[in-house]
């Protein structure tokens, strides 16, 4: 099986070879040490050969790490020469394409903001929106498999790079002609109320779920979906009600004859943070990409 090695490998591994050491070779290609711990790890299983041992002084290097080291750098070399004029980005020229893997709904909510934060700089540049795996964004992250990443996920704050969005709030979503809330939403009313439950294996959301079951295990629920996208439709003439975030219910209400209001008991709020891969942040493409996310997402 031919082994596969992305050019960030590559560049690892002639500083490991180099320095004879992981952290310092870390330091020169921007990353991390356990980003770099973990792109050697790949290395290692890509070429099915250890490449460095650990020694007194130093990653000493094997013997298919020297052969291995004598083809890679004279090709990095001819590499950064052929790159050596394109230190810099430019929006308006650039045809690339930008990954980002956020949720059905985030697509609905922030793709419109975000094409109109960056339209006129960047015409040519290519959105490409995946579905949450919340199983195996880290490693598509540190694997360059996406760029970015959108959403409320908690397990992926102390291990990869990120900034703050926006801080979000859960509410009770209701159609306008809901017969239980005529009076207002109390805990008696709402749990009156059947329920829809957005279970999806992709979200974080689930979280708000379990804890309602636990707080409120007399809610009756009449209603599972996988998708935010479809409840609008499912309630606006019934008496259910959906416990979703606010942004969400805010731009439901705008095209369905749907009202919301705060909720009858305590919820923590959603941190919706934006995640890249330290990997890749001397790319000044991506920089720039970065600072339109935050921006457009911020303002929404």
């Amino acid at each position: 099986m031919k082994a596969h090695l992305g050019l960030h490998m590559l560049r690892l591994f002639c500083q490991i070879y180099q320095t004879g050491s992981v952290s310092i070779a870390a330091q020169r290609c921007s990353i991390s040490q356990s980003a770099a711990s973990y792109l050697l790890a790949q290395a290692r299983e890509q070429t099915g050969d250890p490449l460095f041992v650990r020694s007194r002084d130093g990653m000493v290097p094997t013997s298919f790490s020297k052969g291995f080291y004598e083809k890679v750098m004279p090709a990095l070399e001819t590499l950064d020469l052929a790159m050596s004029n394109i230190g810099t980005f430019d929006p308006a020229s650039s045809h690339r394409t930008v990954r980002i893997a956020m949720s059905d709904i985030g697509e609905t909510q922030f793709i419109p903001a975000l094409l109109q934060c960056m339209h006129h700089e960047a015409p040519n540049i290519v959105i490409e929106t995946r579905a949450l795996d919340t199983i195996d964004l880290e490693q598509a992250l540190r694997t360059n498999q996406i760029d970015f990443v959108v959403g409320y996920l908690p397990t992926l704050v102390s291990n990869n790079p990120n900034a703050h969005l926006f801080d979000e709030s859960y509410v009770c979503m209701f159609s306008r002609n809901n017969e239980y809330l005529a009076n207002g939403v109390t805990l008696e009313t709402y749990l009156n109320c059947s329920h829809v439950e957005v279970i999806s294996p992709t979200s974080y959301h689930n979280a708000s779920e379990i804890l309602m079951r636990e707080k409120l295990p007399e809610r009756k629920v009449g209603l599972r979906v996988a998708h935010y996208s479809s409840v609008p439709s499912a309630i606006e003439n019934t008496n259910m009600v959906v416990t979703v975030p606010s942004r969400i219910a805010l731009s439901f209400a705008k095209h369905h004859a749907l009202d919301f209001a705060v909720l009858p008991f305590e919820m923590a709020d959603i941190d919706v943070r934006l995640f890249w891969a330290d990997a890749f942040v001397a790319d000044p493409g991506l920089a720039w990409m970065k600072d339109k996310i935050i921006t457009a997402i911020s303002r929404f």
